[in-house]
């Protein structure tokens, strides 16, 4: 009983799941079938593999979405009075471009346990940008004061306002992991971690011809708001990747894999917004308005949830081992977005980023 167990052993630690990060050399035996099977051997070189470096770069093509973007402005068209005021109001949404970013990485596996360390980084920048016209309401607490500065009434509204959002996202990656054959169809591959993120959000917006009321006139032509959220965040990250060879040849493997994670973070943010026109602001105040919304930092925890799924390619060669993947990437900041908004109050909002991954890894 112990033979066959040593025996199912060998042949699970020697199986395709470690291609990656060897050399072809390093590999004895092949699948005859083609594929992986019940007649699928591998066997463990005559000596220990060396321990084995590795650098990776991938090309990310993302969007990202953001609870608090779908109501940056509203138009609101008053149509009649029957016993109550009656109308439509619509909110405006500035929905975020699909953009390019990269993950570049670098990785070592002992040679003794076959326990991994990798570091990676991550950059992505995306814009959204949208327009509105009629009469046009702010979502943000600076519009609020104009001409109100004692907030018993209402500030401007306006006949048309655009808005320039931008998000630069930044994150570090530090992982140790190690592989378990399950069984020759599955490979695990448990990791802890740490992860470092910084997340800076910018929101440019002009507000143009102001609509007088019964109570207010006007007398500036266009106003600006700017808002700035800047997040920081470090803590520990877990995850699993699972890896299911589908095709063995003797040199090459094509897998399916899965890779389920998350991360709890400290996390700090600062806020600002800055509203300006270009006055004399109305009849009572012959001068330009400037608001300054001071908001206090937030200290508290940032979670993260991450999921990528997709298939890979290894190929060997007589000094490196090059490996491609093709994957569907998404992580969700289920607390990212927390500005202060004039008609939503203290926000809460998650941040989502999805899209594709082109992974190229070399083994050497």
């Amino acid at each position: 009983m112990h033979a066959v167990a040593d025996t199912f052993a060998e042949q699970y630690d020697s199986s395709p799941e470690q291609f990656v990060g060897l050399h072809c050399g390093d590999i004895e035996g092949f699948s005859e079938a083609g594929s992986l099977g019940s007649d699928h051997v591998l066997r463990l070189p005559t000596q220990a593999s060396p321990a084995r470096r590795y650098t990776f770069a991938e090309a990310l093509f993302w969007t990202l979405r953001e609870g608090s973007a779908d109501n940056w402005a509203q138009v609101i068209t008053p149509e009649k009075l029957v016993d109550s005021y009656a109308g439509t109001a619509t909110l405006i949404e500035a929905p975020f471009d699909w953009s390019t970013g990269f993950r570049v990485g670098w990785g070592r596996r002992a040679a003794a346990d076959g326990l991994e360390g990798t570091v990676s980084y991550t950059h992505f920048r995306t814009r959204a940008t949208s327009h509105a016209a009629g009469e046009v309401y702010s979502a943000f607490l600076g519009n609020f004061y104009v001409g109100n500065p004692d907030g018993a009434l209402f500030g401007p509204h306006y006949r048309s306002a655009d808005i320039d959002w931008d998000v630069d996202f930044h994150a570090i990656d530090l992982r140790a992991r190690r592989a378990f054959a399950v069984s020759p169809s599955l490979v695990v591959r448990p990791f802890v971690g740490l992860k470092a993120a910084v997340i800076n959000q910018s929101i440019h917006s002009k507000w143009r011809e102001p609509i007088d009321t019964l109570l207010t006139t006007y007398k500036f032509n266009s106003a600006t708001e700017d808002l700035r959220q800047d997040f920081w965040g470090i803590g520990p990250s877990l995850g699993v990747d699972l890896e299911i060879p589908w095709h063995t040849e003797p040199r090459y493997t094509i897998k399916f894999f899965a890779a389920p994670s998350a991360a709890l973070m400290f996390g700090h943010w600062t806020f600002s917004d800055v509203y300006q026109n270009d006055g004399p602001t109305t009849t009572t105040i012959p001068t330009p308005t400037s608001i300054a919304i001071r908001t206090s930092p937030i200290t508290g925890a940032a979670t993260m949830l991450r999921g990528a799924m997709g298939v890979e390619w290894t190929q060997c060669f007589a000094r490196a081992t090059t490996t491609v993947r093709l994957s569907y990437e998404a992580q969700v900041w289920l607390n990212q977005m927390q500005f202060y908004s004039y008609n939503m109050g203290r926000l809460n909002n998650l941040m989502s980023l999805h899209g594709g991954v082109l992974e190229l890894r070399i083994a050497y």
